[in-house]
């Protein structure tokens, strides 16, 4: 069975990672869209939930993902 290159296994590991960010704070964007549209309409209860995972799917999107995952192993390759 042929060996994959370490390097190659980082940058997959890397896509999945920015992948993952973006479409987590696509999904937190649009949630809050649809809180404000929720509160514009008067749906409060359904505002208030838009609004809580809105602001999870950011902070895993762009924190936990990004900042704490990619930015780090961009880094690291940079560097390397």
């Amino acid at each position: 069975m042929a060996r994959i290159p370490e390097f190659a296994v980082e940058l997959v590991e890397l896509l999945a990672i920015v992948v993952g960010s973006g479409a987590a704070s696509f999904i937190g964007v649009e949630l809050e869209r649809a809180a404000a549209a929720g509160a514009a309409n008067g749906e409060l209860v359904v505002a208030l939930w838009a609004l809580v995972m809105g602001l999870l799917a950011l902070y895993v999107g762009v924190v936990a993902l990004g900042y704490e995952q990619a930015l780090p192993r961009i880094r690291a390759l940079v560097d390397a």
